[in-house]
């Protein structure tokens, strides 16, 4: 019996050796630094690099007190009526750096919004995870990743393509047509309190790819052997903000916790802000191990012979 508690020790301690090597690959949580980690920053009209503009663009993407009252620090993205269109779009937004296609990451974060979305008209996107059309290929598509408030919910978006050129350059590419759009999730639209959102994906344009999404460390899609992005060489990447497509009559705002992005080797436990975390596989294996022990412990001292005297 002990030598079965040594190997199942060993199995243990071998199997969370794992946790040594996962990487943090981008730590962009407001809560730990300033926009400097960013790789661009984009509002009014303005394209600028993190790096450069460290406090970010004043009055569309400022680093902020918790609105919920804590007392970290957090990005207020802030689209003004009248703001000129960046890049063809209205958004104030911060992008991370390129994750190339075939990589598996984590990406983890929150958002709060006032009230005052429950009247936006316009649709728009409080994150995305964009792709780069290769040479000669339109850019006028949807993001691989978007999450969409529409129609007072909120709403997770997936756009993917095998072809190497989705449709020439300076033709807009069409849904159904030229690439595959589908709703993986949705929930309705809650303000004034923190939502916090976790993304376990492999990137793929072809069907290796894998895809789990939590909301508050509940589980809502998941998905093995399918593709998930456009067959662009560039890679993805992170935006959080706000971004619609057409000008927008209400002048709004939205927070962000910032993205933490990990590799493959990290794990729900590891990355989540969630406050309502997945049960950690790792706890409840020590758990019964313990238990094992407990019992083992149990058997080795109790008499071997047992009786009334008489």
């Amino acid at each position: 019996m002990i030598r079965s508690i040594i190997i199942f020790i060993s199995f243990i301690f071998a199997l969370s050796s794992n946790y040594t090597y996962a990487e943090i690959v981008f730590d962009g949580r407001f809560s730990e630094g300033d926009f400097s980690r960013y790789g661009v920053l984009e509002a009014n009209g303005n394209v600028v690099s993190g790096a450069s503009t460290a406090n970010g663009i004043q009055a569309r993407l400022e680093r902020v007190y918790d609105p919920a009252g804590s007392a970290n620090s957090v990005m207020r993205a802030t689209y003004i009526s009248g703001d000129i269109a960046t890049n063809s779009g209205y958004r104030s937004e911060a992008s991370a750096f390129k994750d190339p296609i075939g990589s598996e990451r984590w990406y983890s974060w929150g958002y709060y919004l006032p009230d005052t979305w429950k009247y936006v008209k316009v649709d728009s996107a409080i994150a995305q995870i964009h792709d780069t059309p290769d040479k000669n290929e339109s850019g006028f598509r949807n993001p691989t990743l978007g999450l969409i408030i529409q129609d007072n919910k909120v709403k997770l978006i997936n756009a993917f393509d095998h072809d190497a050129i989705t449709s020439p350059s300076g033709i807009k590419s069409t849904v159904g047509v030229d690439f595959e759009r589908r709703e993986l999730t949705s929930w309705e639209l809650e303000t004034e309190k923190w939502t916090y959102l976790d993304l376990h994906v492999k990137w793929a344009a072809d069907d290796t790819g894998s895809l789990e999404f939590w909301k508050d460390g509940v589980l809502l899609f998941q998905e093995h052997n399918h593709i998930n992005t456009f067959n662009d060489k560039a890679g993805v990447w992170f935006k959080n903000g706000i971004y619609s497509w057409t000008p927008g009559t209400e002048s709004i705002s939205a927070y962000s916790t910032g993205v933490l992005i990990g590799d493959g080797k990290e794990t729900f436990q590891s990355m989540s802000m969630s406050v309502v975390p997945e049960p950690s596989s790792y706890m409840m294996m020590m758990a019964g191990l313990l238990s094992i022990g407990f019992f083992a412990s149990r058997r080795r001292f109790s008499p071997k012979f047992a009786g009334t005297n008489t």
